[in-house]
């Protein structure tokens, strides 16, 4: 499981250091698969798998829940268009899913309801100084539910 955790932590830092590196902070972690070349666009979604794939098995077998938000965020990478009518839903639901359930997963299952505590009210600063932060909240919101999981994670394995 520890190997499984710092593959998926290796793999998330590296391509937000990545992005961040070439592109600044953009707008959300997923507007990354339209700066990206077009022949590098399919990063994006190994990216979102190579995370969440490994935190389904990690998580799954303390709680379902962490199931069902893992597959939210695969959801994501796989409906990577989401300037695109047809992927657009299937993104937003798949990042509503992830972002909420794993964080309800981490306040019961965990029993580190501080740790959800404390993500939604950063998540809620950050929205309301949204303006001062150029509109970059998404982005923000995002990195503070995947290093949610990572503590929560983190905490469970040492």
């Amino acid at each position: 499981m520890v190997g499984l955790f710092i593959t998926m932590v290796t793999i998330f830092v590296a391509y937000v250091a990545t992005i961040v590196g070439l592109y600044g902070i953009l707008p959300s972690i997923s507007e990354s698969y339209y700066r990206l070349p077009k022949k590098w666009n399919s990063m994006f979604t190994l990216a979102l798998w190579g995370f969440s794939f490994p935190a389904m098995i990690i998580g799954t077998p303390i709680t379902g829940l962490m199931f069902f938000a893992c597959a939210g965020i695969m959801f994501v990478g796989a409906a990577a268009a989401f300037h695109q009518k047809i992927t657009k839903t299937v993104h937003i639901v798949g990042a509503t899913l992830g972002m909420v359930l794993s964080q309800v997963a981490i306040a019961t299952a965990f029993g580190m309801w501080y740790v959800t505590v404390a993500s939604v009210i950063l998540s809620a600063l950050v929205f309301l100084f949204r303006k001062h932060i150029n509109n970059t909240h998404v982005f923000w919101i995002e990195l503070i539910c995947f290093t949610a999981i990572g503590l929560a994670y983190g905490v469970y394995l040492f």
